[in-house]
């Protein structure tokens, strides 16, 4: 799955800046603006930051339609869900189009982002396939143009698998087993009153934490060194 970001219309450098950023911050790169309004000027670059190379590899297109005719499925995104009654397009939540997203395998996504001031307009949010919002607080739903993105960027990142982590390692069974068995024995040389309660004790609190390679390691090694200092006493 691929995503192309698509500003239609934005006003104000400052906020491409930020969205370019934003991209930067999730793993995407596909930026298309719409007419835009403003340039990309210093204050564009400045709120970039590290995502200059990015903002000005950005597309430039007249119209929606040539922004996204190589994609396969248009998302437009609102915060306002009833205003534009001339449209037949129903949002849906954010949450449940990202539920949604195995469906999209191999396919290019255009994400829609309107104008700072008014959003989509009805003819833009008919040509879209879907339209999402992030469910926000009814209180006061509309979000700045760089947050929306952030929400909306980081739940595809998530969904679509890009944003899981690589799980470190965790310490095996012969380690387990290694720090137990030492454990038993300091156990018994300090004459716990009950070793074998203990042991099993710590057996269990072992299993539940389930330690990294790392840190079983920086286990064992302070283990060996308590062990080895009883039979140097011995």
């Amino acid at each position: 799955m691929k995503i192309a970001v698509v500003l239609v219309e934005p006003e104000y450098d400052v906020n491409v800046g930020m969205a370019a950023r934003v991209m930067k911050n999730f793993g995407f790169s596909d930026l298309r603006m719409v007419s835009p309004k403003c340039g990309v000027g210093p204050d564009a670059v400045k709120f970039s930051k590290h995502a200059v190379g990015l903002l000005k590899k950005a597309k430039r297109c007249k119209t929606l339609a040539q922004a996204v005719k190589d994609c396969d499925l248009v998302v437009g995104t609102t915060g306002i869900l009833e205003r534009n009654k001339g449209t037949i397009r129903s949002a849906i939540p954010l949450q449940k189009f990202c539920a949604g997203m195995d469906e999209y395998g191999g396919k290019r996504i255009a994400l829609l982002f309107g104008r700072e001031g008014i959003g989509l307009n009805e003819k833009e949010i008919s040509a879209c396939d879907l339209l999402v919002h992030a469910e926000a607080d009814a209180g006061y739903p509309v979000l700045n143009l760089s947050h929306a993105m952030a929400v909306v960027l980081y739940s595809v990142r998530m969904a679509s698998g890009k944003g899981k982590k690589v799980r470190e390692k965790r310490m095996g069974a012969p380690e387990r087993r290694a720090l137990t068995h030492m454990f038993k024995m300091l156990a018994e040389r300090y004459k716990a009153r009950n070793p074998e309660r203990c042991t099993v004790a710590f057996a269990r609190v072992l299993a539940r934490a389930n330690p990294t390679r790392k840190e079983g390691h920086s286990l064992l090694g302070m283990f060996r060194s308590a062990t080895e200092g009883l039979r140097r006493k011995k």
